[in-house]
C-alpha cells in the first residue's frame, strides 16, 4: 500500500511540474517570437500582416523606399528577326574541274568550323585531246631516242679525253645532256602510265579549306563527286556579331528614338527580364509597302551563337519624350507561383503587408507600375524575399 501511495504521489508531482513547464515555455515563446504572421481584416484570405521585432528586422536586412511618380522613357515593343549581316557569309566554289576527296568525315551542317580547316581535296581533271595515248607513246619514243644519242655523245667525249684530243668541258656537257634526256624519258613513262590507269586525272591535288571561323551553313556536294570549275561547294557564315531586323509601322518612326540602343529579349521572356542591349547600325533602306512598315537594324554580339538566323525576338525601342509612371526599385518586385507580381508595403513601423502590383516595364534598376500603391507609400526595397519566406513558413 505504501508503495502504491508513493508512486501515485510521485506521478502527480511529475504531471504538475510538466504542465507548468510547458505553459511557461509556450508563454515565453509567444513573448519573444521575432516574427508574427496574422490574417488581415480585409476579407482576403491570402493576405497577411507580418509583425517583426527590431532584431528580426535587422537580421532580415529589411529596408524601405517610397513609391515615386517620376518621368521615364516609354518603350515601343515590336517583334524582330535575327539575320546574318551582309558580308559574313562566304561561299567556296571549285577553282578547277576535278574530283572531290576527303581524308576525314565532313562536319555536319550547322556545326562550327575553324578557319583553315580542310574540308575537301580536289583532284584536277586533265583535258582529253584526241589520240592521247598515241601522243604519249610518241613522246616516250622520241625521248628514248634522244637518250640513246646522248649516251653515244658521252662515250665519244670520254674516249676523246682519253686520247688527249678532247676536253673535260666537252665531257661534262655530254654527261649533262644525257642526264636531261634520262629525266625526259622517265617523265614520259610516268605520263603514259597515268593515261593507261586514269586517263582524265592528274596527280596534283588542291586543298579546299574553311575561309573563316563560323557555322557550316550549306553543303552542296559530297565526297567522290566530280565537279566543274565554279561549282558552289559549301558556305560558312560568321554569326558574331548578329543583326536584328525590326519592321516598324511607318507612322511610328517619327515617335521613336532611332539613335538609342534597343533592348532585345526572347519572344516569351518574362516581364522584367533584363534582355540584351543592341546598338543601331546603318543598313541599306528596306520597307514592306503591303504591311506599311519600314525596317530598323540593330547589332549585338553573339559569341555563344545563342541567336540563330531567322529567330523571332522581342525588341523594345525607346520613344522620344518621357511619361510619368509609378516607380519602385526592381528589387521590390516578387513573383508568386502563378506569375503574379507583388510588393511588401510598410503599414506601420515593423508591420508589413503584401500588395498586388502590375509591372508595365523595367527601366534600369526601377520598375514602372501600371497599377500599385500611391506615391509616397513605403515599400520594402531590400529583404522582400525574406519577408515572402517568413509569410509562407520558409523564412529565417
Amino acid at each position: 500500500m505504501r508503495c502504491l501511495l508513493a508512486i501515485g504521489l510521485a506521478s502527480s508531482i511529475f504531471m504538475m511540474l510538466g504542465g507548468c513547464t510547458s505553459a511557461d515555455v509556450q508563454a515565453d515563446r509567444e513573448a519573444t517570437s521575432p516574427a508574427k504572421v496574422e490574417r488581415q481584416e480585409t476579407g482576403e484570405a491570402d493576405l497577411m500582416l507580418i509583425r517583426l521585432t527590431e532584431k528580426a528586422r535587422e537580421r532580415l536586412g529589411i529596408q524601405t523606399q517610397a513609391v515615386e511618380s517620376k518621368p521615364a522613357a516609354s518603350l515601343h515593343t515590336v517583334a524582330g528577326e535575327v539575320i546574318i549581316p551582309p558580308g559574313q557569309v562566304l561561299e567556296v566554289a571549285a577553282p578547277i574541274a576535278g574530283t572531290l576527296l576527303t581524308d576525314s568525315p565532313l562536319p555536319l551542317i550547322g556545326s562550327r568550323v575553324r578557319e583553315g580547316r580542310d574540308l575537301f581535296t580536289i583532284k584536277p581533271l586533265l583535258s582529253v585531246p584526241r589520240d592521247l595515248k598515241v601522243n604519249a607513246q610518241a613522246e616516250l619514243d622520241v625521248a628514248t631516242a634522244r637518250l640513246e644519242a646522248a649516251k653515244v655523245r658521252t662515250a665519244r667525249a670520254s674516249q676523246m679525253l682519253e686520247d688527249r684530243v678532247g676536253s673535260e668541258r666537252a665531257l661534262q656537257d655530254a654527261e649533262e645532256a644525257e642526264h636531261l634526256a634520262l629525266t625526259t624519258v622517265e617523265a614520259a613513262k610516268a605520263r603514259l602510265e597515268q593515261i593507261e590507269t586514269a586517263p582524265i586525272e592528274s596527280k596534283v591535288e588542291t586543298r579546299l579549306v574553311a575561309p573563316q571561323d563560323g557555322l557550316l551553313r550549306q553543303l552542296h556536294v559530297a565526297p567522290g563527286q566530280m565537279v566543274s570549275a565554279g561549282t558552289p561547294l559549301f558556305e560558312v557564315a560568321r554569326l558574331d556579331p548578329i543583326w536584328i531586323r525590326v519592321p516598324v509601322f511607318s507612322g511610328d518612326l517619327a515617335l521613336l528614338d532611332r539613335k538609342a540602343a534597343a533592348l532585345v529579349k526572347p519572344i516569351n521572356a518574362a516581364t522584367g527580364e533584363p534582355g540584351r542591349r543592341a546598338r543601331p547600325v546603318a543598313a541599306p533602306p528596306s520597307a514592306d509597302p503591303f504591311a506599311s512598315t519600314s525596317d530598323l537594324f540593330y547589332q549585338l554580339p553573339n559569341s555563344d551563337h545563342g541567336l540563330k538566323p531567322g529567330e523571332r525576338v522581342s525588341v523594345a525601342i525607346s520613344m522620344l519624350g518621357e511619361e510619368e509612371c509609378l516607380q519602385v526599385p526592381w528589387s521590390s518586385i516578387l513573383y508568386d507561383i502563378h506569375g503574379g507580381t507583388w510588393v511588401y508595403e510598410q503599414i506601420e513601423p515593423l508591420v508589413y503587408s503584401r500588395k498586388r502590383v502590375s509591372v508595365e516595364r523595367v527601366t534600369g534598376s526601377f520598375a514602372c507600375l501600371a497599377s500599385g500603391p500611391p506615391p509616397g507609400t513605403p515599400v520594402v526595397s531590400a529583404g522582400a524575399a525574406e519577408l515572402f519566406g517568413t509569410e509562407f513558413g520558409g523564412g529565417k
